[in-house]
């Protein structure tokens, strides 16, 4: 009886770490697309998104402030590169990047991870 207990214990902190990983990675997927927004409200403001860092974007959309791993990779003048990283215990990476053409590439690593598929989102 105590070895079923034992097991079924197991089995439930296992099914309930994979939900939170899950609602982490949903969290990160959340905060990047506001960043995302929130870059293009920068840009709307100053013509440019060289000089955006997480701090302007906190400004701009104070939401960003709970953001897990927010980061400003790049910013230039006709382009940028964000990123947020979920906190679980199998993190996951969700990046926003708009080349200088305007073209919009979502990509996510790992490329198995919650919510991110085939390295895309």
């Amino acid at each position: 009886m105590l070895v079923l207990i034992g097991t079924l214990a197991a089995i439930a902190v296992t099914a309930f770490a994979g939900q939170r990983d899950r609602a982490e990675a949903a969290e990160a997927k959340a905060a990047a697309r506001t960043a995302e927004i929130a870059m293009e409200t920068y840009y709307v403001e100053h013509r440019a998104y060289a000089g955006a860092t997480v701090a302007e974007l906190e400004q701009v959309q104070p939401a960003l402030r709970e953001a897990p791993g927010l980061v400003v990779r790049e910013a230039t003048t006709s382009g940028y590169e964000i990123e947020s990283s979920s906190r679980s215990t199998r993190p996951v990476t969700f990046i926003v990047e708009r080349s200088s053409t305007g073209t919009l590439l979502r990509s996510c690593t790992p490329s198995d991870g919650g919510g991110c598929r085939a390295g895309l989102w």
